[in-house]
């Protein structure tokens, strides 16, 4: 009879069988562990790039036409941005054809960031950039993974709507002068004034509706707050609310009708109430509301009212395309050159002198509320009665006197402020323009 083994002897076997087990187990959890933490630093170095990319091609959006802002000029920047990202250090191991970016790489453009709708509209102003399946070195894990790839996309624009008092306006309407046509520096057409050189004085108000370059009805007032005098008036004043921002691209509606004593409420920044406006108790702050509170600055010379050969045209008159600008010299033969006569925003600027400050406000007063930022529209003439206004950019207006004038002699004029404002479609037209990514609301890899 065969000696049976003992109970120790029969499990040798098992532990090798074990031990094997559990060493390819091991081996596995490391070459996942491995392998996943590279996949992860490659994923983000693939984010970064496209993220690179995509601010590439926002910022070119934003140049001047006569630098190339088209859509295949932002295509070009992100590619060569990728081609240059691709080439640096630490992006070996990312397995890439830099040679042929563009069969890899997809690029679109939008007119708003949510939805994001891919548009061949040169007007849209948002860039996105994907790419899809790119694949990563591996280095264990290809005995269980047959290949890992990652995908990234970014979105990138100009910011909407979060500085707030970047793009909050008076519902006042500057129409460019020719939309189709401006170089993009932020002029619009128009001769703008620096702290040291007056430029155009142009009228923000006009009289008469048919010397508006919007259609019949309009007088170049908005409805951004919605419709009716009070409302008119009171944010005139500095009544600002959210409804008061305006986004580059989107649309304003005018408000039709004259307006002629709602248009008032824009005296209180030059220090004069009237009913129904008066300073409000609280103590301004930048925090706070600036509603009604006079500018601290210079006071002005006595206001003007106007002829209308003031401004080039007679009764009624048609000023064309553009706000129409108060001519230079003695117009209407009344021995006043009326542009001389104004305070212009460099006497403003360097002046020394303080406004005596209305006693009904008790001393509070706030700098600069002379200084207000209106919309700037792609206006169409015929555009009667209430109607929408695409917007293309934001300008800063200097508020050379006071309201005067009756229905038939009532206009506002200002300058506009060089190097002040916002610009979008119309791009390079400000030193606040910002860009920003965003999150891809169509894709998660972002």
């Amino acid at each position: 009879m065969m000696k049976a083994l003992s109970h120790r002897k029969q499990q040798k076997g098992a532990v090798l069988v074990l031990v094997t087990i559990a060493l390819f187990t091991l081996l596995g959890f490391t070459a996942l562990a491995l392998d996943g933490g590279y996949l992860l630093l490659n994923k983000t170095r693939v984010q970064d790039a496209v993220d690179s990319a995509a601010l590439s091609g926002a910022k070119t959006l934003t140049k001047k036409p006569a630098d190339g802002n088209t859509h295949d000029d932002a295509r070009d920047a992100v590619l060569n941005t990728l081609q240059t990202v691709f080439a640096g250090d630490g992006f070996s191991q990312v397995n890439i054809d830099t040679n042929n970016l563009a069969a890899a790489v997809t690029v679109q453009f939008s007119e708003e960031v949510v939805p994001f709708i891919s548009t061949t509209d040169e007007a849209a102003r948002f860039i996105r950039v994907r790419l899809d399946t790119v694949p990563v070195t591996q280095f264990f894990s290809q005995l269980l993974v047959d290949s890992w790839q990652v995908s990234s996309s970014a979105v990138a624009g100009p910011e909407v709507g979060s500085n707030t008092e970047d793009n909050k306006v008076i519902p006042l309407l500057l129409c460019a002068k020719d939309p189709d046509d401006i170089e993009g520096d932020g002029s619009f057409g128009f001769n703008e004034s620096t702290e040291t050189e007056q430029g155009d004085v142009i009228v923000i108000k006009t009289n008469h509706h048919k010397k508006a370059p919007v259609g019949g009805g309009n007088f170049l007032g908005l409805a951004l707050e919605g419709t009716g005098a009070n409302v008119f008036r009171n944010a005139l004043a500095g009544d600002l609310t959210d409804k008061s921002i305006v986004v580059v691209g989107q649309d304003v509606t005018t408000e039709p009708g004259n307006m002629t004593g709602p248009a008032l409420g824009l005296n209180t920044r030059l220090n004069e109430f009237n009913s129904p406006l008066s300073a409000p108790d609280e103590q301004p702050t930048m925090a706070g509301s600036e509603a009604f509170y006079p500018d601290c600055k210079q006071p002005a010379p006595d206001s003007l009212t106007f002829d209308n050969e003031d401004f080039g045209f007679g009764d009624p008159g048609l000023p064309g395309s553009g706000n129409v600008s108060l001519q230079d010299g003695d117009a209407d033969g009344d021995g006043i050159n009326e542009k001389e006569h104004l305070q212009s925003y460099p006497e403003y600027f360097s002046g020394t002198d303080t406004v005596d400050i209305n006693s009904s406000t008790d001393g509070k007063c706030i700098d600069d509320r002379r200084i207000v930022k209106v919309p700037v529209g792609n206006c169409d003439p015929g555009c009667n009665g209430r109607c929408d206004i695409p917007v293309v950019g934001v300008a800063c207006m200097f508020l050379n006197q006071k309201v005067t004038g009756n229905g038939s002699s009532q206009y506002i004029v200002a300058e506009k402020i060089a190097g002040c404002g916002l610009g979008g479609s119309n791009p390079g037209a400000s030193n606040s323009f910002k860009l920003v990514l965003y999150k891809d609301s169509n894709n998660g890899d972002s």
